[in-house]
């Protein structure tokens, strides 16, 4: 009866950790992003030349669960030619007419988890280049994603180094 409870609880925990649905900046159905969303990438990043001259794709998410793909992921067009693989990734909720941007990072893929807090999925970042990896996960507080926790690999380490 023990080991029934253990599996049982374990099946529990592993389902909320398996992905909903994965993004990437290579993906090839990623497609022009609503006009109001990409005025609020480029009014957030006002400061950035080069941003302002590119071209912005990415696919609509569902991050509430709500069966409605509403919010976005964003990156540039040809971001994987930044940088081995890496580009930049905007998070926008869909608030109104508009949108917020709720998550700005960098890296490969976006992984959207089952677990949630306050209501929308957390988030898994992962980057990786030349012997090096990062993977950071990301909780929603209300407001914005906030970075939770973060595995670094880097090529002379044996191991995943930790950080909160």
């Amino acid at each position: 009866m023990k080991l029934h409870l253990l599996i049982l609880g374990f099946l529990m925990v592993a389902s909320t950790s398996w992905a909903v649905e994965n993004f990437t900046i290579e993906d090839d159905d990623l497609s022009a992003v609503p006009h109001n969303a990409e005025i609020v990438i480029r009014q957030a990043e006002a400061k950035d030349n080069d941003l302002q001259k590119c071209e912005f794709i990415g696919k609509a998410v569902d991050l509430d669960g709500d069966g409605q793909a509403m919010d976005l992921i964003v990156t540039i067009e040809d971001a994987s030619g930044w940088n081995a693989a890496l580009g930049p990734i905007w998070v926008l909720r869909k608030s109104g007419d508009s949108f917020a941007i709720v998550l700005s990072d960098g890296g490969h893929s976006v992984t959207i988890g089952k677990a949630r807090h306050k209501g929308l999925y957390d988030l898994i970042i992962s980057a990786e280049s030349a012997g090096w990896s990062r993977q950071s996960i990301w909780k929603f507080n209300g407001k914005r994603y906030y970075k939770s926790e973060e595995k670094t690999k880097k090529p002379t380490e044996k191991g995943f180094n930790r950080t909160r």
